[in-house]
């Protein structure tokens, strides 16, 4: 019975996180399920995610970064991405945005390494990230 009190501290702490968490886990699954772009291949599998207030205010922001292969240029990419049907967190669609990386050595000559970064965010509820 002493333990109940701790418990519950515990689970109101964690369930938001955990709510939140499963939120970030479904935008990296939508995207890694959207074909990718023509000449354009995975460099590295997996997702870097994050949840965090960035900036000042009461919000959630959702970060995802993916690491590609491709031909194509970072405008060409922005593009794709931009009329990509993507759905954000909750609502709406994430910003998305590319850059390049060094040349990668491994692979063909006309190919970079570039990463694609998704964000958006989320009233900041009770995770406690977010506050």
């Amino acid at each position: 019975m002493a333990l109940l009190p701790v418990i519950g501290l515990f689970l109101l702490v964690k369930v938001p996180m955990w709510a939140n968490d499963a939120k970030l886990d479904s935008l990296i699954g939508r995207f890694e399920s959207y074909p990718l772009p023509p000449k354009t291949y995975w460099a590295d599998k997996g997702a870097e995610g994050s949840i965090a207030l960035r900036g000042n205010g009461n919000h959630c922001d959702y970060r995802a970064r993916f690491m590609l292969s491709t031909e194509l240029s970072v405008d060409e990419l922005t593009d794709y991405y931009d009329q990509a049907d993507i759905a954000g967190v909750e609502t709406g669609r994430p910003n998305v945005t590319v850059w390049t990386r060094q040349p990668s050595k491994r692979a063909a000559y006309s190919s970079r390494t570039v990463i694609v970064e998704l964000n958006d965010g989320t009233g900041a509820g009770l995770d406690l990230r977010c506050h």
